[in-house]
């Protein structure tokens, strides 16, 4: 379908009851056509004596943009709703193609999957309903123009070729870096936690790393996450995005406030702040003010709009620290896709490449480990995310040995069991737990100020 290696591919899907809703559509792609952005195909372009089906399998799949005309008749169409917007659906999920529905007449659409993606015209009023329909199409266009040029950007940075250098450019830059490092007084090659213990063992957050957390519910693999990234946009100064889709902004808020604050949880939520929690609410509040951090707690992500967020907010800001995406199991993904764990892995770490900073995911471990005596996670515990395993530059359960057995000599007492790490050795950390106030820090309370004397 696609001519040149910018141009976008566009396939109508269509009932023959909506023939001129059809044929208004090409004449509104007219224009884009002519300037060479983007081929359109539908059924009508099938020769006689071609296997029909093999042409449209062959279309949608390679298709860039996929403009479903939604009507009764394409609701009733077995082929159109079951097959092709199935395809469709799927792949708008995988992020290999952009879906635009494109209402053409009033339809029943309650609970349809499709609801849950932006159509055209705006509100989802139909083009036959539009007092207007030439305004409706125009509508209709500007918003097909708008992807088209976005995907076209995209394509033009993917197709740009890498820069190739030579093997004694890159050992000159290799020497430089630790010439650099070496006159440094940083302790560690990446970005702290704030956690000294796992600066040692990690080496800081690097850029371009991807960083999966993953723990049973009740672990505190969301604080912990939560924590390092208010360190690092309050005492580092870099900027940080959220991702929250399981707990909303407030609650987003509220715990980085009680985390940097040192604050009992359960004492803010009620009011009952103590004396000296004032004071340190109000110095906490006065930090994460000044915080370079946005926060998004939509609770379908999907990965086109996961990247397109952070490469919002990287030109915003011009560079990140730090993505964090809490939880891995809500990235909206086609539940009939087998493999979707290992495309969004994959995803995720091209993604952190790409923005050139890390990205923090949190990731459920398999119930299965509670039936064993030994209840510390380990790879295997990912179950159908083992591919995130894979991925990830760095691997880390969170493991609280309390949580199963209350007489632990181990209360108050977190391991983040590094089950693999790019940038030094695996084993367990050992963190104080504040189950309190949800604040895992340095064990036996060493500040991170003090990592030289501690050296010593």
């Amino acid at each position: 379908m696609t001519d040149s290696p910018n141009q976008i591919s566009v396939f109508i899907s269509y009932s023959h009851k909506d023939e001129r809703y059809k044929e208004s559509l090409e004449e509104q792609l007219a224009s884009l056509k002519r300037r060479g952005k983007i081929s359109s195909w539908s059924d009508r372009r099938i020769t006689p004596g071609t296997n029909w089906k093999a042409e449209i399998d062959r279309n949608i799949e390679s298709a860039d943009i996929i403009l479903p005309l939604i009507s009764p008749s394409f609701i009733a169409s077995g082929y159109c709703y079951e097959k092709e917007l199935d395809t469709a659906l799927r792949r708008h999920e995988d992020d290999t193609a952009r879906v635009i529905p494109i209402f053409v007449r009033p339809a029943d659409l309650a609970e349809e999957p499709l609801m849950g993606i932006q159509g055209l015209p705006k509100d989802a009023v139909s083009i036959s309903e539009s007092q207007n329909e030439d305004i409706a199409w125009r509508d209709v266009a500007q918003g097909i123009r708008a992807v088209v040029d976005e995907m076209r950007e995209r394509k033009e940075r993917r197709c740009q070729l890498g820069e190739l250098s030579t093997l004694q450019e890159t050992l000159e830059d290799m020497v430089e870096g630790l010439d650099r490092q070496y006159h440094s007084n940083a302790d560690i090659g990446g970005i702290s936690t704030g956690l000294v213990d796992v600066d040692r063992t990690i080496d800081g957050l690097h850029a371009g790393q991807l960083i999966t957390i993953a723990s049973r519910p009740g672990m505190g693999k969301t604080n912990l996450s939560l924590g390092i990234a208010g360190y690092v946009a309050a005492e580092m100064g870099m900027p940080v995005l959220i991702f929250s889709t399981k707990i909303g902004k407030k609650e987003v808020g509220h715990r980085l406030l009680t985390i940097t604050g040192q604050i009992s949880y359960s004492r803010f939520l009620r009011g009952r702040l103590l004396d000296e929690d004032w004071s340190r609410a109000v110095h906490a509040i006065q930090k994460l003010q000044e915080c370079h951090m946005l926060l998004d707690d939509t609770t379908e992500l999907n990965l086109a709009s996961l990247r397109d967020s952070c490469l919002a907010a990287k030109k915003q800001f011009g560079a990140l620290g730090l993505v964090l995406v809490d939880s891995i199991t809500y990235i909206k993904v086609d539940p009939g896709n087998v493999a979707h764990e290992d495309a969004v892995a994959r995803s995720l770490k091209s993604l952190a490449r790409e923005l050139n900073c890390a990205i923090i995911v949190t990731a459920p471990v398999t119930r299965l480990l509670e039936a064993r005596p030994n209840k510390r996670p380990i790879r295997s515990d990912l179950g159908n995310w083992h591919e995130l395993g894979d991925e990830s530059d760095l691997l880390a359960f969170v493991y609280r040995d309390e949580y199963y057995n209350p007489d632990t000599p181990d209360i108050g007492v977190a391991e983040l069991i590094v089950a693999k790490n790019q940038y030094g050795p695996i084993g367990a950390v050992r963190l104080s737990y504040d189950q309190e106030c949800g604040i895992f820090s340095n064990f036996a309370g060493i500040p991170p100020t003090t990592l030289d004397k501690a050296d010593e």
